[in-house]
């Protein structure tokens, strides 16, 4: 048989899954992996999903979807983002966030284009690069996890195509302020970039942090990708429904690849992201709570286990450094599930200056994640 793609076949399979898989079946198991929130999705969601296979909508929809979410999610981007778009021209459906991030790198990239990204960041990122053959240049992160704007500035060179945010970042909770992302804008300008912004924490969001579209400022949108989805704001991330927003000759490059690789998105379930997003966005603000509370449990418990951790100013993560544990993240990962039956995601793979960190979501309850911090405390005594 003659030889298989080298660049799907040499790519790992998620570690994530593979914990997801693990923990899959086992009672005592307390998965502190997966990026999922734990609430229910909303009534009005799953209604429309329902309501709209009781009208018998199982065929094929518009390939960028259909018009009243397109118009929905137009009047969503200019009244929470600030972003000005033409629902026909300006925005695309597609299977999640993840095919978002895929349309993004099909549009913009040829082989040998530049990407430059902070690390550590969300794994997709750095195998997508190498799936359309782009040189990654991956800049270390500070020790509190913000971006390192002067070796970014200095790490751009004439093969260069975009910077790529994440804000708030999966997998370090880090949120961009306001000065960090002006540097990052002018930086994009000055060298005639393109930005990808993946905004799907855009609503989980502490201590006052703010969140600003770069697409929303000046001269920014015809340069700016904007990465959205409907998984987490609504709990719907087995709906696989996110969006595009970007200019209108990127939206048709986008729609062409779409249309040779997934030919859509699902059209029953379209309906019930149309219904989420008529819903008033104040049934979140007890969640919001709730994640808070879980998130400062997690910080201070780690911190007085003797963890390195820094307190995350969004999303629903933590990345605690475990240097003086002498041992790496992918061990203690491997170890602490043997040993206390917690599923925890070691850092390397979210890129190569996080071999001793752990990645943790805090997106379950209460009281199961503080049994997963008393585990975690009997297995670092044992270190």
């Amino acid at each position: 048989m003659k030889e298989l793609s080298k660049k799907i076949r040499n790519a790992p399979k998620s570690k994530i899954r593979e914990l997801f898989d693990l923990a899959a079946g086992r009672s005592d198991v307390i998965s502190l992996g997966i990026g999922q929130p734990d609430f229910s999705t909303p009534q009005p969601a799953i209604e429309g999903n329902i309501n709209a296979l009781k009208e018998k909508i199982t065929y094929y929809a518009p390939t960028k979807g259909i018009p009243e979410l397109l118009q929905q999610l137009e009047n969503k981007l200019k009244t929470v983002n600030n972003i000005e778009t033409a629902w026909k021209e300006n925005i695309i459906l597609t299977n999640g966030g993840s095919q978002a991030l895929s349309l993004a790198f099909a549009s913009i990239f040829n082989p040998g284009d530049e990407i430059v990204i902070s690390s550590p960041n969300f794994i997709s990122y750095f195998y997508l690069s190498a799936f359309f053959d782009l040189r990654v240049i991956e800049i270390e992160r500070k020790s509190d996890f913000s971006p390192d704007i002067e070796k970014i500035r200095d790490s751009i060179t004439e093969k260069t195509k975009a910077i790529l945010i994440n804000s708030p970042n999966n997998p370090t909770g880090y949120s961009l302020d306001m000065n960090e992302l002006q540097e990052i804008v002018e930086i994009v300008k000055k060298h005639d970039l393109y930005l990808i912004s993946d905004e799907v924490y855009e609503n989980y969001l502490y201590d006052n942090s703010k969140h600003t579209s770069p697409a929303s400022l000046k001269d920014m949108f015809d340069r700016t990708i904007t990465l959205n989805a409907m998984s987490k704001l609504y709990s719907a991330t087995g709906f696989r429904l996110g969006y595009v927003a970007a200019n209108k000759e990127i939206i048709n490059t986008m729609e062409k690849y779409h249309q040779y690789t997934a030919a859509g998105t699902n059209h029953a379930a379209q309906y019930g992201f149309l219904e989420a997003l008529k819903m008033d966005n104040s049934f979140f603000e007890e969640i919001l709570k709730s994640f808070d509370e879980r998130r400062l449990l997690a910080y201070n418990r780690l911190n007085e286990m003797g963890f390195e951790v820094v307190k995350p100013k969004g999303a629903f993560y933590i990345m605690p450094k475990i240097k003086d544990y002498n041992i790496t993240g992918a061990e203690f990962s491997k170890r602490i599930m043997k040993d206390q039956a917690v599923a925890i995601i070691p850092g390397n793979i979210f890129g190569s200056y996080s071999e001793y960190m752990l990645r943790m979501s805090y997106a379950t309850q209460l009281e199961k994640l503080e049994e997963a911090m008393n585990r975690i405390e009997k297995f670092v005594k044992k270190l």
